[in-house]
């Protein structure tokens, strides 16, 4: 899938992952590929066999399908619908036959920057945000069953922060032959700054630190290592993962 616009944006982006104070292997797995405008985030799931394969397999997947993709008639949005499931089946395929790999799974968000605009893939707790103007934003809903709850009314967000529950997923890849995917579209404003984090990055930080980080930085590396190292610092009992995309306009090339 390619970038076809009239605006071009000049990307800055950086990727920082850390095993955190705890574990003893690093579950999750990002891709950046700007080449495509592609990020991505999977954090596989801790507790369950080969969540660092599962992780693996899903960005891969998800990379080598969008690349190739011929767009012809199907929208974006379908576009990357369509990668999810093949990543999806990708994970469950790899762990067919295989008793030490039963069960695994993985979250998955991801980032696209197309057409003027932005589209988000997700499933999962992990999580993209946008800071925008020094304001920050989550963009995607959580797919945990706390979360669920907490949309229907049956828990209020004080009960949910500290709940034994909290971390388990109500959807995720790899683990159900056809999960749904949220897909977000949105307008890019110039300076707009994207971030994709696991939960061990967003539940150790607030928003607003997570906004006055990114902003104290020069630019999007320093952001993606500052934002894990505060996460590993305030908590560590997870991996941390943090893809930080700063989008600047810059003159459409005539």
């Amino acid at each position: 899938m390619t970038v076809d616009s009239d605006t071009a944006w000049d990307i800055d982006y950086g990727c920082y992952t850390d095993v955190g104070r705890v574990r003893q292997r690093n579950e999750d797995a990002a891709k950046v590929s700007p080449d495509i405008f592609l990020y991505a985030v999977a954090d596989g799931m801790g507790g369950h066999r080969a969540g660092d394969r599962a992780s693996r397999i899903a960005v891969q997947t998800l990379h080598d399908y969008l690349a190739n993709a011929d767009s012809g008639d199907e929208s974006a949005e379908d576009t990357v619908r369509a990668a999810f499931q093949k990543a999806n089946r990708s994970i469950i395929e790899d762990a067919s036959g295989r008793p030490d790999r039963m069960g695994m799974g993985t979250t998955l968000t991801a980032l696209i920057v197309n057409d003027g605009g932005y589209l988000i893939g997700h499933v999962g707790d992990s999580r993209a945000l946008r800071v925008r103007d020094g304001s920050i934003e989550q963009l995607t809903e959580d797919h945990s069953i706390v979360a669920d709850q907490v949309r229907e009314g049956c828990m209020t967000e004080e009960e949910a922060q500290n709940h034994p529950m909290r971390h388990v997923l109500s959807r995720c890849m790899g683990c159900e032959p056809d999960p749904e995917v949220d897909v977000l579209t949105g307008e890019v404003q110039d300076g707009d700054v994207f971030v994709l984090g696991s939960d061990g990055l967003t539940g150790a930080l607030g928003v607003e630190l997570m906004a006055e980080t990114i902003m104290a930085a020069s630019d999007a590396a320093t952001a993606s290592k500052d934002l894990v190292e505060l996460a590993r610092e305030k908590d560590g009992s997870d991996n941390i993962t943090a893809v930080v995309v700063r989008c600047t306009a810059s003159p459409a090339p005539s």
